[in-house]
């Protein structure tokens, strides 16, 4: 699958294009819910950087417990659009 940077899939579904941040782990870790029913699969850590920045995501309630705890824990530490701020 192409990516819109480079040419070839490096980043999970949940990348957001202007977060230059790499992926950790598998790319399909958990799945967020959008609060309009949109939903995606992605990393632990771009799945973090949604969910802080999305006021009514979630994370998806059949994604494995470890993820979905990590997803949380990191997500409460970071602002919205941490990216922006060099985090």
């Amino acid at each position: 699958m192409a990516d819109r940077h480079h040419g070839t899939r490096t980043r999970c579904p949940a990348a957001p294009d202007p977060d230059p941040t790499p992926c950790e782990g598998p790319h399909d870790a958990a799945t967020i819910l959008y609060p309009h029913g949109r939903e995606v699969a992605g990393c632990v850590h771009h799945c973090a950087r949604i969910l802080a920045g999305l006021e009514g995501a979630r994370v998806h309630p059949f994604a494995p417990a470890g993820s979905a705890m990590e997803i949380y824990l990191r997500a409460r530490e970071l602002p919205p659009t941490a990216w922006e701020i060099g985090k």
